[in-house]
């Protein structure tokens, strides 16, 4: 077994946000790794809420981390560091968008809930096949949200953040947030049932039809009516 005590990263990463902020700041700056492992995935998320093409958000992430290093003494323990770190990424984001005005993101034309996808733990290829292409599905819903919609989405169910938090963190009344959650959620169950065609579900056509026809045949052959 390999040890850890060379190893500042894995030796201090079960330490909570504030008390790596304050190593980093008396001079430990290997440990801002921490926070970024920690939060990678929530920054994305909140980027990719307002920057749709993924090499721009990851750009915009890495100018979101070196400000929030370069800023790490302003934080102060009065919200979380992922909220701090959010605020930080979504000003980040829209500095770029103002920058490049004729930026393109998703328009949507529609007003769209929550589509439970399956824990991949014990999937056969062919179900692992079916979640992938679910997961891109739900995100090209998600993409056609409008910004302010896509990101409270974003925040509360992809992340799981709560609605107080989100709420402080956006600057939005908790009811503003809900409301805006609940549009969201109808928008996307929109998008699902316009991008579908439900009149072509449960076929059986086809290579169904051909089987079961042969297998009657075959059953019903030198049967007599009873």
């Amino acid at each position: 077994m390999v040890s850890n005590k060379n190893n500042p990263i894995q030796t201090q990463k079960v330490l909570p946000d504030h008390l790596v902020v304050e190593k980093v700041l008396n001079g430990e700056t290997e440990l801002f790794e921490i926070l970024m492992r920690r939060y990678n995935e929530l920054l994305y998320r909140t980027v990719r809420s307002y920057i749709n093409q993924d090499s721009d958000v990851e750009d915009i992430m890495q100018d979101a981390y070196v400000k929030a290093y370069q800023k790490l003494y302003q934080f102060k323990n009065k919200s979380t560091f992922s909220t701090w770190l959010v605020r930080i990424g979504i000003n980040e984001a829209l500095q770029r968008k103002r920058k490049f005005k004729n930026y393109r993101t998703t328009a949507l034309e529609h007003e769209s809930g929550i589509l439970q996808i399956a824990d991949t733990s014990v999937m056969n290829p062919e179900n692992n096949t079916i979640y992938k292409e679910s997961v891109v599905f739900i995100e090209k819903a998600v993409d056609t949200l409008p910004q302010k919609y896509k990101i409270i989405y974003m925040l509360r169910e992809v992340e799981g953040m709560e609605i107080s938090e989100i709420s402080k963190t956006l600057d939005l009344t908790v009811s503003n947030v809900k409301v805006r959650l609940f549009r969201a959620r109808n928008m996307i169950k929109d998008y699902i049932f316009t991008t579908t065609n439900t009149k072509n579900i449960f076929e059986f056509g086809n290579h169904k039809c051909d089987c079961l026809v042969e297998l009657v045949l075959k059953r019903i052959q030198g049967m007599e009516f009873s």
